[in-house]
């Protein structure tokens, strides 16, 4: 069963303190207040994928990120070469939704996966009131370390 981005299916759903604290300890937000990760809770979703499950396909329109809470996604190129782990508390999706692209790789649930997802037009909806919010994810692209979780 193929999930479309943007449809949720039913599991525990996690309380907002929840939310807030996984939030604060992704890498993506790291540079983000306790205050502005809270508004980021405030627009994500709770998502839950079962192990092999397509999470979106290459060349899709990208109009969700995800922070992943449990399990592992795997991104996988359209040849089928060596795919990209995410686990927990990391992200994907984002230079898409960042860059306006199309989705560069297939993302599939590697296991049985809990995900926070944001809708891009919330997203942007809240950056366009909240610059420290962007001062913060600017600061986060521009850390060009290796392993950066900006996928």
């Amino acid at each position: 069963m193929t999930t479309t981005e943007g449809q949720a299916t039913q599991s525990r759903t996690m309380r907002r303190i929840e939310v807030v604290l996984l939030l604060q300890s992704v890498e993506l937000f790291k540079f983000c207040s306790a205050a502005e990760v809270v508004r980021i809770a405030g627009i994500s979703e709770q998502y839950q994928f079962a192990a092999d499950e397509r999470i979106y396909r290459a060349n899709d329109p990208a109009n969700m990120l995800y922070c992943v809470v449990d399990g592992e996604v795997a991104l996988e190129n359209e040849e089928g070469g060596d795919s990209v782990i995410i686990g927990p508390r990391g992200s994907f999706g984002v230079l898409e939704i960042l860059s306006g692209r199309l989705r560069a790789n297939h993302a599939r649930a590697a296991s049985d996966t809990v995900a926070l997802g944001i809708a891009a037009s919330d997203f942007f909806d809240l950056l366009s009131s909240n610059v420290e919010i962007v001062k913060a994810l600017f600061r986060e692209v521009l850390d060009d370390r290796p392993g950066s979780s900006m996928m």
